[in-house]
C-alpha cells in the first residue's frame, strides 16, 4: 500500500536512528517535507541529505525539562504549520524494584511522558489550523510486565492514557491522535543493548519463543509502515487508539 503525503508538513522526533529514522524516510518517500529532531546533528545531518523534499533537522534535547520549547518554537519558525506529529523519542532506563533511582525516573518520565505531553500540547494551534495528527510511539511494556522495566512500563501506559484523552481535546478540530505500541523491534533500543554487549543470538532465540507469528523479531520499517498508515487519509475516521505491532506477542 502507498501514502500520499505531498505538501504535508511531518515532524519525528528521536528520528536520527532506529524506528525513527524509518518513519522519517518512509513520510519523506511519501512526499512529506520532514522535520528530524534528535539530539545528534550528525547523524540528523547525515539523514537529511539522503531524504527528499528540503528535510529540517533540529538539534534538541527532549531530556531537559524545558527542551520541548525551544524545540516547538523551532519547528514552527523552519518547517511551518504542523500536519503530522510523530512523537518517538524515547528513553528506557533499566531499574528493577528495589534498585530504583531518582535520577533514573526521573529522566524516563520526563522523555517519555512530560516533554512528549507539553511538546504536543505545543504544537496544537498548530496541528489545529492543518486538520493534522499525532502519532505516539508506545510499547508493548505498557500491557505486560519485565524485569527491570517498572519506570520504562509506567511511562508507555502514561502514553496510551494521553493518547486516549488527547484524541478526546482535540477531536473537536479535526485532529486525530494515535499510538503504536511496538513489540519486540530489532533495531533501536535493542540494537544499544547488543552494542553495550549483550548476546545478540541467545537474546533473539529467547525472545523469539514469545512471539506467534513464525518467533521472528520485527523491523523498524514494520512500525515504520504502521504510522504510515495511521498519519494518512486512509485513517481519516481513526483516532484514540493504540495500535499493537507485536506478532501476537500480547495475545
Amino acid at each position: 500500500m502507498t501514502y500520499d503525503f505531498s505538501g504535508k508538513n511531518a515532524v519525528v522526533t528521536g528520528a536520527s536512528r532506529g524506528i525513527g529514522e524509518a518513519i522519517a524516510r518512509t513520510l519523506a518517500e511519501g512526499g512529506a517535507r520532514v522535520c528530524l529532531v534528535a539530539r545528534s546533528a550528525d547523524a540528523l545531518e547525515k539523514l537529511a541529505k539522503s531524504l527528499p523534499n528540503d528535510p529540517v533537522v533540529i538539534r534538541a534535547d527532549l531530556a531537559s525539562s524545558d527542551g520541548w520549547k525551544p524545540t516547538a518554537e523551532a519547528i514552527v519558525e523552519q518547517l511551518g504549520p504542523v500536519d503530522i506529529l510523530v512523537n518517538n523519542a524515547g528513553v528506557s532506563n533499566r531499574e528493577p524494584a528495589g534498585e530504583v533511582t531518582e535520577d533514573g525516573l526521573d529522566l524516563t518520565l520526563s522523555v517519555n511522558v512530560r516533554n512528549l505531553i507539553l511538546l504536543t500540547n505545543a504544537l496544537s494551534d498548530s496541528l489545529k489550523s492543518r486538520r493534522g495528527n499525532v502519532v505516539n510511539i508506545s510499547s508493548i511494556s505498557a500491557f505486560s510486565g519485565s524485569i527491570g522495566q517498572i519506570a520504562y512500563a509506567a511511562s508507555k501506559g502514561a502514553v496510551n492514557s494521553m493518547t486516549r484523552n488527547m484524541s478526546i481535546d482535540l477531536g473537536r478540530s479535526g485532529v486525530r491522535v494515535n499510538a503504536i505500541a511496538p513489540g519486540v523491534i530489532d533495531d533501536g533500543m535493542w540494537k544499544t543493548a547488543f552494542d553495550a554487549g549483550l548476546d545478540r543470538e541467545k537474546t533473539m532465540s529467547r525472545m523469539a519463543k514469545l512471539i506467534p507469528l513464525e518467533g521472528r523479531w520485527g523491523s523498524a520499517q514494520n512500525i515504520a509502515d504502521a504510522v504510515a498508515f495511521l498519519a494518512s487519509d486512509k485513517a481519516n475516521y481513526v483516532t484514540g487508539q493504540v495500535l499493537r505491532v507485536d506478532g501476537g506477542m500480547i495475545a
